[in-house]
């Protein structure tokens, strides 16, 4: 036995023929064999006829198994059985080796003789011709006559044919084949000669098998280990520069050079622009660095948008090839997209020129590996730039801050500190580096507040307060002071503080207080120093215009009428400069309700009717489908109307002014339009600017203060609206007023319902309000808030379920008309639910009520001066008996004297008072039903006298009317809840429109008086 051309043992053959046939006409396989010619063969019967025919036949043997031991390759085995078995000793004449093509399962041609014209690398398809069955079953399969085979595929016509398995330790790995022109040509010693010859040659096989696998595995172990010491290598660079180009073209250079390619180049992938930049080339004829390729583009450019690699053969050849590549010879091409998780970062790419190149599967994992390299170098360097730049941002931000800035560690000790720290405390940051904050900067009585703002600070609390610090010099510091807790990966790292020098803003802001406080007060008192006297004025004007009206004094008449207007003209003024004082001081609150719109404008077109009938104007009124109803504050709506239709008519004569109405979508249009003299694109340019006029000549003809149409500007954007305005000279003007539908609450108006609320210590008891209403909420909230209850509010039934079963109120109350859930679909879930149903529930409807305004408890709530008309309407709501007992509390000599001849021809016994002491003690003697109360009083002012009201226990408490010129602020409410039920607070607008107020509000009172005294 020889391996290599060394001998490796021996062995012996021992054969015994058997006495019977190995295979009989029974069993007999059937199959084809490869069509073919044959050479004149050896005749088998004269070789067995000499006599030294055994040993040469043994001689002949023994060579053939030296041959296959000796074979190196599978070609070499395949050759030796066919050679040895053609001697002339053995006498086949016909023989070949297939073997099996493991891939597709067909026979290969490997090795043939006697055969003259058969093609090389001849393949048989699986599952034909008579060698297919010793393939399947591993065994020799004898056919003595092949014409009588339906499945030969005819070669010789004639004859028999053996076919005997090429195998070893169970696998099979060919099939030799003899034939023979003669019918049953093959003896039993034929078969065992062939048997054993294909025997070792299967094990031959099946040894240079084992031996490539072996030599392919220790290459395989050799390449890995290559490339991990690459790779080490790699990780070594990315361990020692994060400078992104060396570093990138040192991982491709190293691609390149095991995959044995020519050259390669790598991209980074810029997210936002959505494009490739070639960052790294290696070997490139051109320098490729910077171009650019859309996502999409070019082989790299397809493996980012995939996120898989991509193997092109001939890259020359290739549909996607990429226009900036037309002069580059690349053929084979391998190419990996760098991948961070599945996120894009860039691409790499490895070709050759070679055509006859091919990139393997191998080369494809090789560069996969050193993609992922790539990719981690990649985003560490961005990570790196990033945190530099980032590094660098905050150090520029924290040197360059006005703020004193200083670092701390864990253990509240200075790191750094900032120039603007060493200026404010005088320190420089070496002597502060290492020390305690709170020892260096507080002094013993600001020390605890400073440790407690560090504590809340460590407990990673951002802090934030004001206090005294000191400096080197031992003075002290007014600061703000920021404690910012420093968090990394959920752990705490240190912490900064942040001192801002406020001694000067806290100056500023004391002399700002005082001056707002100034000027809160100086409104509050100008609206009663002004407006006292003016009612003085049209009062007795008014009293004296009746009296010589009745006398027949016509031109006296005519004189106090002047009087009137000249004092309601200057009131006018008044209103304009204190709403206009209001606004700018953030005094000026709304009052929100829902109400008619039509209505509304009609009232305001009956209020200015005089004046546009006045230059010979006509109104016109054009209102679209649908107009309904608006959530605003009414006062500021009819206002801005007021002072555009008043404007409108001022300056048009003879013409026509038209108030349009629309509702489109979420907001109201309001359009006032008129046909008067124009304004030029100058005039228009100062036309909402307080106290400007068009011009000199203008203003002179037609006066005006120039604060209308800036006070309706500022409503408007009071009311979340915009006014614009369009004019030709000569043609007329058209302003346009946009509203919204419904006005959300707003900061001045919400603390009516909280201070209300707050009131209450809920020591009565908690109550649910369902509605979903708002003001009816409010109104609900605030009276129940004066008995001691605690009020809860629900806006729907949904709301209203879920709040029932999380608070568990005492009482309920629930609107009917809701909508999605009405009060009866609430009512009946509420009813069966077992832990619910015990709640009491009243239901309520109030949307006739919608309109009563701020729930303060006052019966009325007038403004002076006061109209005879509308005192006379109101005062009918609240006269119990003829001759009822009033009294006035107010301190004005000449006011009290006008009321009291008002009251007294109205039927009422009258008694007054000038100061609050005074009152409370006439209140206590005569017993009134009605009491009119100034609130700004020496000695004792209107709500010590409302305390005095409610101290005291009446049969019947009289009804309390207040009649002031004073602006309510949020603490003057709050002062007055409980001591009166209602107030309607319109200071500024015009007598007929407060009078049609008050005649609403004297309605809804009757009205639920009428409901009160039902069974």
């Amino acid at each position: 036995m020889l391996d290599s051309g060394r001998t490796a043992g021996s062995f012996t053959r021992f054969c015994q023929r058997p006495s019977a046939p190995l295979y009989s006409d029974l069993d007999r396989p059937e199959g084809t064999s490869p069509k073919r010619k044959l050479d004149a063969p050896v005749d088998h019967a004269r070789s067995e006829g000499r006599d030294d025919a055994p040993a040469r036949r043994q001689s002949s043997l023994l060579r053939l198994s030296a041959a296959i031991a000796s074979a190196q390759t599978e070609e070499d085995v395949c050759r030796a059985v066919v050679d040895g078995l053609h001697d002339e000793a053995l006498g086949y004449a016909f023989l070949g080796v297939f073997l099996l093509d493991l891939a597709t399962g067909d026979r290969l041609l490997r090795a043939a003789v006697g055969w003259a014209d058969v093609p090389a690398g001849m393949r048989v398809p699986a599952g034909t011709g008579l060698s297919a069955r010793p393939l399947a079953d591993g065994q020799t399969r004898y056919t003595p006559d092949v014409s009588k085979e339906p499945a030969y595929i005819p070669g010789l016509l004639t004859g028999s044919e053996l076919d005997v398995p090429l195998r070893a330790s169970g696998d099979v790995f060919g099939v030799l084949v003899v034939e023979s022109r003669e019918p049953n040509a093959f003896s039993h010693h034929d078969i065992e000669i062939l048997t054993a010859a294909a025997q070792q040659a299967g094990i031959a096989l099946a040894r240079i098998r084992l031996l490539d696998e072996m030599h392919q595995m220790v290459e395989s172990e050799r390449r890995r280990a290559d490339e991990r010491e690459a790779l080490l290598d790699t990780i070594s660079d990315l361990s020692t520069d994060l400078e992104l180009s060396r570093l990138l073209e040192a991982v491709l250079s190293r691609a390149v050079t095991l995959l044995g390619a020519a050259g390669g180049e790598l991209a980074t992938y810029d997210e936002t622009k959505g494009d490739l930049i070639i960052a790294a080339n290696y070997n490139m004829r051109e320098d490729s660095r910077g171009t650019h390729l859309k996502v999409g583009e070019g082989a790299m450019g397809l493996v980012v948008r995939t996120g898989e690699q991509l193997i092109i053969p001939d890259y020359q050849s290739w549909a996607g090839r990429a226009a900036q590549y037309a002069r580059i010879d690349a053929r084979a091409v391998v190419v990996a997209p760098l991948l961070i998780g599945r996120r894009a970062v860039g691409a790499i790419n490895v070709w050759h020129e070679d055509p006859a190149r091919a990139f393997s599967e191998a080369d494809r994992r090789l560069l996969n590996l050193f993609g992922q390299q790539a990719a981690i170098a990649l985003e560490n360097a961005r990570l790196f730039t990033a945190a530099r730049r980032e590094r660098q941002y905050f150090e520029v931000l924290v040197d360059n801050n006005p703020v004193a800035i200083v670092v701390l560690d864990t253990e509240h000790r200075i790191v750094s500190c900032n120039p603007a720290f060493e200026l404010l405390y005088g320190y420089k940051q070496a002597e502060v580096v290492g020390q305690i904050l709170d020892q260096l900067v507080t002094t013993p009585e600001s020390r605890h507040e400073a440790v407690s703002f560090t504590v809340q600070a460590s407990e990673n609390q951002m802090v934030q307060g004001f206090g005294k610090r000191r400096r080197k010099d031992g003075s002290l510091v007014d600061v703000e002071v920021l404690a910012v807790p420093v968090v990394v990966d959920g752990e705490r790292v240190g912490m900064m503080g942040l001192y801002h020098d406020v001694t000067e803003l806290l100056s500023a802001r004391k002399v700002a207080e005082a001056a707002n406080s100034a000027k809160s007060q100086f409104l509050a008192s100008m609206s009663h120093e002004l407006r006292t006297p003016l009612n003085a004025i049209i009062g007795y004007s008014e009293m004296l215009e009746e009296e010589a009206g009745e006398r027949g004094l016509a031109d006296s008449v005519a004189d106090l009428q002047k009087i009137r207007s000249a004092g309601r003209h200057l009131l006018s003024l008044i209103n304009d400069v204190l709403d206009l004082s209001k606004i700018e001081a953030g005094k000026m609150e709304l009052h929100l309700e829902t109400f008619d719109l039509r209505p509304a404008i009609e009232a305001v077109a009956a209020t200015v009717a005089p004046l546009i009938e006045k230059n010979g104007n006509r109104l016109a009124l054009q209102f679209s489908d649908g107009l309904g109803a608006i959530r605003s504050d009414v006062t500021r709506v009819r206002q801005i109307l007021l002072n555009l239709l008043s404007n409108a008519s001022k300056f048009t004569e003879g013409g026509v002014i038209t108030v349009r109405a629309t509702r489109e979508g979420k907001n109201i249009i309001l359009i006032v339009e008129d046909t008067g003299i124009g304004m030029t694109p100058e005039q228009l340019g100062r036309l909402f600017v307080a106290f400007a006029q068009a011009e000199a000549s203008t203003a002179s003809k037609y006066g005006g203060t120039g604060l209308g149409l800036a006070i309706s500007r500022m409503f408007c954007e009071m009311l979340g609206g915009a006014i614009s305005v369009a004019s030709t000279p000569g043609k007329g003007t058209s302003f346009t007023v946009q509203l919204p539908v419904e006005v959300r609450e707003n900061s001045a108006a919400a603390p009516a319902t909280e201070s209300a609320t707050a009131l209450s210590t809920g020591a009565a008891g908690t109550v649910l309000v369902i509605d979903d209403d708002p003001t009816s909420r409010q109104l609900v909230a605030r009276m129940l808030s004066k008995d001691g209850f605690r009020v809860i509010e629900a806006a729907s039934g949904e709301e209203g379920l879920a709040l029932a079963r999380t608070e568990r109120p005492d009482v309920i109350t629930l609107d009917v008309l809701m909508p999605v859930l009405d009060g009866w679909g609430v009512l009946t879930a509420l009813k069966g639910d077992k832990e619910l149903a015990t709640i009491p529930v009243v239901m309520l409807t109030i949307t006739d009520e919608k309109n009563l305004g701020f729930s303060l408890g006052a019966s009325e709530y007038l403004t002076k001066p006061i109209d005879r008309a509308q005192l006379s309407e109101v005062l009918k709501r609240y006269r119990r008996t003829p001759g009822g007992k009033v009294l006035i509390v107010e301190d004005d000599a000449p006011t009290r004297a006008v009321l009291r001849r008002s009251l007294e021809k109205a039927g009422w016994s009258v008694s007054e008072a000038e100061n609050g002491r005074i009152g409370l003690e006439k209140l206590d003697a005569d017993q009134p039903s009605l009491v009119l109360l100034d609130l700004m009083m020496p000695e004792v002012d209107g709500f010590a006298f409302l305390d005095g009201v409610r101290s005291r226990t009446f049969a019947e408490a009289p009804s309390v009317v207040v009649i002031t010129a004073k602006t309510l602020t949020e603490s003057d409410r709050q002062r007055l809840s409980g001591g009166v039920r209602e107030v309607i607070q319109k200071g500024s607008q015009d007598i007929d429109g407060l009078l049609g107020d008050v005649r609403q509000r004297v309605a809804a009172y009757a009205r639920r008086s009428r409901t009160a005294s039902r069974p």
